[in-house]
């Protein structure tokens, strides 16, 4: 069995994610849903088309922060999967039935697929979920909560959610997960994203704060900092950290990791462009030349390096 575990603000999107549930084509679905919103919550039938439907409320009939409503659900999933819907977004029906069956994942614990992402007006803008490597949760979800199937063996383990991250709980739940457990990617769109509905910060348009990221990232990175170093050192993960820190226009910073891959990989194509590319914003503009022409000799056929070198000539010779 499989619960599905909805953090419910009572919302009249409530019954749009209901219904995505009951229409799922995998038989054995429980649904749980917390009222959040307090003891106000509408009332919900036991049983939807042949779904169980349980409400649970708080004992204290109080509103609920998202990661209290996510411990409350995950207390009382019977399921051996279990998996939260937003009470403003929706599963696809072959949403549960793709995760649970998914081949090769036998060893993953955590499964997840792509999410269609909408905009206020019901038009798809692009999607999220991409396989890749648990470095990323330094930058970024690989995907997002709802396309994501947890086994019940990580609640055993003690997994739960972090009260003092009022927002990014389920970011700080998926790297608690990622310590114990590799994470399967499935190559489907199974669910939908609102993305410019809800109230967490982290979404689009209206429901996009800086100051949530600002404020919950660094307490995130410095809670798993030892999991993070770990993982940064990868050689598939160096480059990406690299890469990012340079879009981030943080070269000097960037370096550090490049200049590792490189030694790594002294062949590679991507760690000799994108540290030559580092070196150059930080005015070591010899390095940065050696490492273009040492690519174009190596692949003389991508005009990318080329163009590299000639920003890089062109700076050398600013005054």
């Amino acid at each position: 069995m499989v619960s599905i575990l909805i953090r419910s603000m009572d919302r009249p999107s409530l019954q749009r994610a209901l219904d995505s549930v009951v229409a799922q084509t995998w038989p054995s679905i429980e649904i749980v849903v917390v009222a959040a919103s307090g003891a106000s919550h509408r009332d919900l039938p036991p049983e939807i088309r042949g779904r169980t439907v349980r409400l649970v409320h708080a004992a204290s009939g109080l509103p609920l922060s998202r990661p209290d409503a996510a411990n409350l659900a995950i207390s009382h999933v019977r399921g051996e999967w279990f998996n939260f819907l937003d009470d403003d977004d929706e599963f696809l029906p072959h949403h549960v039935e793709t995760l649970v069956t998914a081949s090769g994942l036998a060893a993953q614990r955590v499964r997840y697929s792509r999410t269609a992402v909408r905009d206020e007006h019901g038009h798809v803008t692009g999607h999220s979920g991409s396989p890749g490597f648990h470095a990323q949760l330094y930058f970024q979800a690989r995907g997002t909560f709802i396309a994501t199937m947890f086994h019940r063996s990580l609640l055993d383990e003690g997994v739960r959610f972090d009260p003092a991250f009022l927002s990014f709980q389920d970011r700080d739940f998926m790297v608690n997960c990622a310590t114990r457990t590799a994470f399967g990617f499935v190559d489907a769109v199974t669910c939908v994203w609102n993305a410019h509905t809800g109230e967490s910060g982290s979404g689009h348009g209206q429901n996009r704060r800086s100051t949530v990221q600002d404020t919950y990232l660094p307490m995130l990175r410095q809670k798993w900092a030892a999991a993070f170093d770990q993982w940064l050192a990868k050689p598939e993960a160096l480059l990406f950290m690299g890469q990012h820190l340079l879009r981030e226009q943080k070269p000097q910073q960037a370096l550090r990791y490049l200049e590792q891959a490189l030694a790594d990989a002294p062949r590679d194509v991507n760690a000799l462009n994108l540290c030559a590319m580092a070196n150059f914003h930080v005015g070591n503009f010899a390095r940065a030349e050696a490492l273009l022409r040492n690519a174009i000799m190596l692949y003389p056929d991508i005009d990318s390096i080329r163009s590299n070198l000639a920003l890089v000539l062109s700076g050398r010779r600013a005054p």
